[in-house]
């Protein structure tokens, strides 16, 4: 390629601290768009628009070629400031940012993939759901897959498929994988995820792919190789870079949820009395304040402690590893349990179509089902704990 990767280093770029304020700054334009976003099944072009404008899809983009490459705890700080507006905003946000897998392809066929538009949103997904033909140094990628974030408005998709022919398994072997950079007018978006239980405007599509050729250089495999880009967000583990991008959007829709919640009861009646003088409200309500605060903090200090190893040049230990997964879980499901607690006090109020309580319920709960928040990263650090052998994908 002769695009030259340093072709983005005069591109403007803002100080990364500030990427939760600004991100916070556009919490009313998403807010007033949230019910649309809903119904679409998408945030809305022009929202995407002024996200991207803001640098909001360049957070984990490499600097050279004119992302933000911010560090993890500013990533989920600013996760946390969308999800409070909407979290299928900010959920279609952090995915946006899997430019991230760009780190790991030669600098310069990156960058003229990105085309001289490094802030645009990219989505990827990483279920081996495609088949990719070996030809003429190259793939003929063919497959649908399911659950693709963003996909109505990604400027390019990142899918993951098997290799077959040469370079693929032998029988009896592991497949051979590999994730293959498509462009947009490559890929048809098929609209499946309107009725979702939650996060329906996050544009979790399925995407199909019907014999696209793609370059050998223009696949990576994140899992196994490392990473071309040297930024030390690209030596952290790569699924705790993933959740790091994820896990403030339950935090900040609980968050939300908490806070909807308290103007709730200053204002309810409930069997002839103010449901704020209710003993059993208080309680509960002190003991979800504590656990989501408990769940955010240890989660921000162990994304902070892995991220001090990676940019220091350490090894990320398999004991960090471990105890940055139990965080990760524990901090899910703090937000679960607060958005259950809101949905319940509220009772049928939170029953309509709208209503705030009900949204932030649906979208926390749908968000723990996601792949990097199953129960399997709790067995994961369980069996690190009891000291036995651990598949580090599972950490």
């Amino acid at each position: 390629m002769s695009t030259s990767a340093t072709q983005f280093s005069a591109t403007r770029t803002s100080d990364v601290s500030d990427l939760p304020e600004r991100a916070a700054a556009l919490s009313r334009r998403i807010r007033e768009r949230a019910d649309e976003a809903t119904i679409a099944g998408t945030v809305p072009a022009d929202v995407i628009g002024l996200l991207e404008s803001e640098g909001m899809f360049r957070m984990a983009l490499p600097r050279g070629l004119g992302g933000l490459e911010a560090d993890p705890v500013s990533m989920v700080r600013s996760a946390e400031a969308l999800a409070h507006a909407d979290g299928s905003s900010a959920w279609t946000v952090m995915l946006g940012n899997l430019s991230l897998l760009l780190a790991w392809l030669d600098q310069d066929v990156a960058a003229s993939l990105l085309g001289g538009r490094p802030g645009q949103p990219v989505s990827a997904s990483f279920a081996p759901n495609g088949r990719g033909v070996e030809e003429n140094g190259g793939y003929r990628v063919s497959g649908r897959w399911r659950y693709v974030s963003g996909s109505p408005h990604a400027g390019m998709l990142v899918l993951c498929f098997v290799v077959t022919g040469s370079g693929g398994a032998a029988p009896g072997e592991r497949p051979v994988l590999r994730f293959g950079v498509v462009p947009a007018d490559a890929v048809q978006v098929v609209s499946t995820w309107n009725d979702a239980a939650g996060m329906r405007g996050s544009g979790s599509h399925d995407v199909v792919v019907d014999g696209v050729y793609v370059a050998a250089e223009c696949t990576l495999m994140p899992f196994f190789e490392p990473p071309v880009a040297n930024g030390a967000l690209y030596r952290m583990p790569f699924f705790t870079i993933i959740r790091s991008l994820i896990v403030g959007v339950p935090l900040g829709a609980a968050r939300r949820a908490l806070d909807e919640l308290t103007a709730f009861c200053q204002n309810k009646i409930r069997d002839s009395a103010p449901l704020v003088e209710d003993q059993d409200v208080q309680i509960r309500l002190a003991e979800a304040e504590a656990a989501l605060r408990a769940g955010r903090t240890y989660v921000l200090e162990m994304t902070e402690r892995t991220w001090a190893a990676a940019r220091e040049g350490r090894e990320v230990s398999h004991a960090l590893r471990t105890e940055y997964t139990l965080a990760a879980q524990f901090a899910m499901r703090s937000a679960v349990r607060v958005v259950d607690l809101a949905f319940e006090i509220a009772g049928v109020s939170a029953a309509l179509s709208g209503d705030v309580i009900q949204r932030c319920w649906r979208d926390v709960n749908v968000a723990s089902q996601h792949a990097t928040f199953s129960r399997n990263r709790w067995r994961g650090a369980g069996k690190a704990l009891l000291g036995l052998e651990t598949d580090p994908l599972y950490l």
